[in-house]
């Protein structure tokens, strides 16, 4: 099977969940034995030799942007169509690529499925207008977690029918093992337990309610420290936030942490902390789990499908910080517990989320969708 997949990014180095996603997939589906046409804007990195990827470039130098694309996706999708004809046409985004995809077929007269990519609803005025179109579209979708079909029913009133759920993977390195003392030093992060964060410093993670909580919680426990591991736009204002609340003492910022590093910087955590407004899967929740590490999250978005509330930590509700409060303080003081559901959150991942499952169960979509195609069964 050959797959057209144009392309945002698919950078070795980056602090977006989706662009992991969608790095890891397509190097392990590369692997897996499915040809990968990767159609990326000149200059754009990539992972150097993966098997199975040609890399072709767009006639831009710099990312795409989804009022570009229709003029530079169609053109490539065309090189490479007349170069190696492909099976499957992928669509990684329903804004950036989608639209181009679909109209490329059209135009080009491509025999073939268009499947798109979706983790989650960003508030819009454009999603009924250009998000919705796509979905109702596509041959097929996929999504990371039941929440984000269901948001497309309920947000967008777009059919789901052709919707498959398939949850992200963790990679192995992702798991229990003693905290590193040398980060643990460079921290200063002293001989009490930490309560970590980790992943982009950007609105959506809601960083300030963080800081709000640990403003309570840092008096309980005054050995205890806060760990913000991750960079971002919001890196300079929390600190500020940090420093106005007088938490410099008791919070710790690293900012950007290398992607070889972040599963060290996950074995620094005695607890995860994720208050995070909006997640189409988690994956930082997912890994800091695989990690087994007790993990305190919101409960918006797809996070309660990774975290079961009570079995490897809690889910709470962004809108009663006293919950946080209570919860990190519980499991600050329990060492105990902290291992129990820790080791909980391990099995779990091992379970249900690893990147063996993820790989398989996307190929088969795929095959699947292609079967019908071909049988006439659009």
């Amino acid at each position: 099977m050959r797959v057209c997949s144009p392309h945002c990014g698919v950078a070795p180095e980056t602090v977006s969940g989706g662009e992991t996603y969608e790095r890891e997939l397509l190097a392990r589906l590369g692997r897996d034995g499915v040809a990968i046409e990767l159609i990326l804007a000149r200059g754009k990195p990539h992972p150097a030799g993966v098997p199975n990827w040609t890399v072709h470039r767009f006639a831009i130098g710099r990312g795409l942007r989804w009022w570009v694309a229709p003029l530079v996706v169609p053109p490539a999708i065309a090189r490479v169509a007349r170069a190696t004809p492909f099976d499957v046409l992928r669509a990684h985004s329903l804004r950036y690529i989608g639209p181009s995809a679909l109209w490329a077929r059209r135009r080009l007269r491509l025999d073939v499925p268009v499947v798109a990519h979706h983790h989650h609803l960003d508030p819009s005025p454009l999603n009924r207008h250009l998000e919705r179109r796509v979905v109702d579209a596509v041959d097929h979708l996929v999504v990371g977690s039941e929440f984000a079909r269901r948001q497309l029913g309920a947000e967008l009133g777009a059919r789901t029918d052709h919707v498959s759920v398939v949850p992200y993977g963790v990679d192995a390195r992702f798991r229990p093992r003693p905290p590193r003392a040398d980060l643990r030093a460079r921290y200063d992060l002293g001989a009490g337990p930490v309560a970590l964060f980790l992943g982009g410093l950007k609105a959506r993670k809601n960083l300030p309610l963080l800081l709000d909580v640990w403003a309570r919680v840092a008096p309980r426990h005054p050995g205890a420290r806060l760990l913000i591991a991750g960079g971002g736009p919001l890196l300079e204002s929390l600190r500020a936030r940090s420093d106005t609340k007088g938490l410099r003492g008791s919070v710790r910022f690293t900012g950007y942490v290398p992607e070889v590093e972040k599963a060290d910087h996950f074995n620094l955590g005695d607890v995860f902390v994720f208050p995070s407004a909006m997640e189409g899967f988690g994956l930082a929740v997912a890994e800091a789990m695989a990690s087994g590490v007790p993990v305190v999250a919101s409960d918006r978005g797809s996070i309660p499908e990774l975290l079961v509330d009570g079995e490897g930590g809690f889910v709470c509700d962004p809108a009663r910080p006293d919950l946080f409060v209570d919860r990190l303080l519980r499991l600050l003081a329990d060492a105990p517990l902290r291992a129990k559901l820790g080791a909980a959150n391990a099995e779990r991942v091992d379970r249900c989320f690893r990147w063996e499952r993820c790989v398989a169960a996307t190929r088969r979509v795929y095959e699947d969708v292609l079967a019908a195609y071909r049988g006439g069964r659009r």
